[in-house]
């Protein structure tokens, strides 16, 4: 049984029920539009967010099908905005599967990540407006359309700074995994302070796993992504371990570092330099550190939570999170 799999084991029924909701609440009764809505929903990944509605609930006390419905909307939020990224990147495959628009095109893709986002309304149409999840989710999502938008703002900005970066990957990534600990607490706990801890460990884990995301696109096999690597290169992204690179660099480096993030650059000859700076200033070895020392705060917060077997497996989470391979 691997690390991730202990992690999870106090949750494995409700997982497995959270997956139940998945299926039937993006049903469609169109053959096409079902087929196409499974493709992204079942394609799975390691269903990080609902894992932290699960567990944060648990920490606070809770168990029940409120929880199951809440980690099944944030999963759907975060799939359709991995639809909607992939067209925006133009990605070719997500988690070893063909992306929605090489199967079918952007048109689809594009319309299959607002059918999710519509879904997700319908499973929320029933809370009360007073419903603490209203307020959290309506907020999430406008964060991470303001990150998404920011980010393509700052496309091709060689000069943006680790701040900026980090507060953009705080809306596009952290602000979801932090808002899925959130709601598991409030089914929980009415306690101000727990709920406050788990929500900063969620924010601190969600940095550190975007650091590592950054840091495996450079680092790890394509098989293992279940992309291609180095694709935040191919588009002339700047993400934590460019930023750090560009920051170590002599001047006549930094001259080149600039030059084959630009689009026409070879992307051999790009490759092959990025590398060469990984090598030489140990630039996986800082991401780690840097993923790592967020995920210690992250553990910090949740000191002032109750201990209990959920906390246990929070805290082995945001260390696997910098571990993971995938």
């Amino acid at each position: 049984m691997s690390s991730f799999d202990q992690i999870v084991r106090l949750i494995s029924e409700d997982l497995n029920a959270v997956e139940e909701k998945l299926t039937e609440n993006t049903a469609s009764e169109y053959s096409f539009v079902d087929m196409a809505v499974q493709h992204v929903v079942e394609g799975g990944g390691k269903r990080l967010r609902p894992i932290l509605v699960l567990l944060s609930a648990r920490a606070c006390g809770y168990v029940g099908s409120d929880a199951h419905t809440l980690a099944a909307v944030v999963e759907l939020i975060h799939v359709a905005s991995l639809v909607h990224d992939d067209v925006l990147d133009e990605a070719i495959i997500r988690r070893g599967r063909d992306t929605l628009q090489t199967k079918w095109g952007n048109k689809v893709a594009v319309l299959v990540g607002d059918y999710l986002h519509a879904r997700v309304l319908s499973m929320l149409v029933s809370r009360r407006s007073d419903d603490p999840a209203m307020a959290i989710l309506a907020d999430t999502t406008q964060a991470m359309c303001e990150g998404e938008v920011i980010h393509a703002y700052k496309s091709g900005d060689f000069d943006i700074s680790e701040e900026e970066y980090l507060r953009i990957i705080s809306f596009k990534t952290g602000k979801l995994i932090a808002a899925s600990c959130t709601l598991g607490a409030h089914l929980g706990t009415k306690e101000q302070q727990i709920i406050d801890a788990l929500t900063i460990y969620g924010q601190q884990i969600g940095t550190a796993f975007q650091i590592v995301d950054d840091l495996l696109d450079f680092v790890e096999a394509p098989e293992k992504l279940g992309k291609n690597a180095f694709g935040d290169l191919r588009e002339g992204k700047l993400t934590f371990p460019i930023i750090y690179a560009r920051k170590k660099c002599d001047d006549n480096e930094k001259k080149m570092l600039e030059k084959v993030l630009s689009p026409d650059s070879d992307e051999t000859e790009a490759i092959a330099f990025v590398e060469s700076l990984f090598q030489k200033y140990d630039i996986e070895t800082h991401c780690l550190k840097a993923a790592q020392d967020y995920a210690d705060r992250a553990n910090t917060a949740l000191t002032k939570t109750p201990q209990s077997d959920a906390r246990l497996a929070l805290e082995n989470l945001a260390n696997y999170v910098v571990s993971r391979d995938s």
